[in-house]
């Protein structure tokens, strides 16, 4: 019986070792490979990630160096993918087409600038060597410097409307904005130029509903008085009528819409745009005294105060429509 029990256990281990064999061969070994071929795959996967990663990251620093060199005209690649590395070179993209913009747009105003203001400048100098060579009395001294100083006020003007330019673009007087009834500025602008647009021969005609806005009283006030100063300069009616200027404000949906149209001869529809460039003044106002920086300054206010400039034809003369975000009510 003990021997019969001895070999009984004996075959029982010995099956036991079989299975253990069995079960090595059909999970042990290839899990073994598995981990291999997940090794393999790993590295080769890492290789190839670096090196795309190291290649995107190549690109950017091109593309950075060729910027940094002077070329604003650089732009990072997009691949498509929709990755980090994508997303943040279309936010860079945005920020360099801005600087470029504005990198453009400061050459533009250096330009106009320098030649804009040497036709004042040399006519100040011109009045003042004639004044020199020609004066000689008290009364003559006297006309010099008179002419003189208006020209001097008009150079004045002109970088005093550059610098609230620069400063609306800039965003800088987003910090004294306050909840404030553009209706009451419009009735307070009107009521100015009222005695000026009787004197012209024109009917200034104010209606406005009371709407309130976020923004800086000052900025806004100087928008529309620039907006119904041009109305009175260009927007005369044909001759033997009395010309008439219409400054309107309403409420539409979520936005304040300021109106001031004239029965003037208006502004050709490929001129519209480029009116609001500084110091563009277009053929048929050259005549008239001005700056052309007005209705830069209306388009820099309207862009500080997230709205918007347009012109449209009045049928006849010109209606310019001034956007602005209204307070929810």
């Amino acid at each position: 019986m003990q021997a019969a029990g001895a070999n009984y256990q004996q075959t029982v281990l010995e099956a036991l070792r079989n299975v253990a064999d069995t079960l090595r061969q059909l999970v042990v070994r290839p899990a073994q490979g598995a981990l291999v071929l997940i090794l393999v795959l790993g590295i080769a996967g890492g290789i190839f990630v670096t090196r795309r990663v190291l290649k995107r990251i190549e690109s950017m620093t091109a593309t950075s160096e060729t910027i940094m060199a002077g070329d604003l005209s650089g732009r990072l690649a997009v691949d498509g993918t929709g990755d980090e590395f994508d997303r943040l070179a279309q936010s860079l993209n945005t920020m360099l087409d801005r600087i470029e913009a504005l990198m453009v747009g400061l050459k533009e105003v250096s330009d106009n600038i320098a030649h804009d203001l040497k036709t004042p400048l040399t006519r100040l100098r011109n009045r003042a060597e004639e004044a020199l060579r020609g004066a000689h009395s008290e009364e003559e001294w006297r006309a010099a410097l008179e002419t003189t100083i208006e020209e001097s006020d008009s150079l004045m003007r002109t970088f005093d409307a550059l610098l609230m330019i620069a400063r609306a673009e800039a965003g800088q007087a987003r910090d004294n904005m306050v909840d404030l009834d553009l209706g009451a500025i419009a009735e307070n602008v009107a009521e100015l130029y009222e005695p000026l647009a009787d004197e012209q021969g024109m009917d200034l005609r104010v209606d406005a509903q009371p709407v309130e806005v976020h923004g800086m009283r000052e900025l806004l006030a100087q928008a529309l008085a620039n907006l119904v100063d041009n109305a009175l300069k260009y927007g005369r009616a044909a001759e033997g009528a009395r010309g008439e200027i219409r400054v309107s404000l309403r409420r539409v949906g979520d936005e304040a819409v300021l109106e001031v149209s004239d029965r003037g001869p208006g502004i050709a529809p490929q001129d519209r745009e480029r009116v609001v460039e500084r110091f563009v003044r277009l053929d048929t106002s050259r005549s008239r005294p001005g700056s052309g920086l007005g209705l830069s300054l209306v388009a820099a206010v309207a862009r500080l105060h997230g709205g918007s400039l347009a012109f449209s034809d009045n049928a006849p003369g010109l209606r310019a429509t001034l956007r602005l975000p209204a307070k929810t009510p």
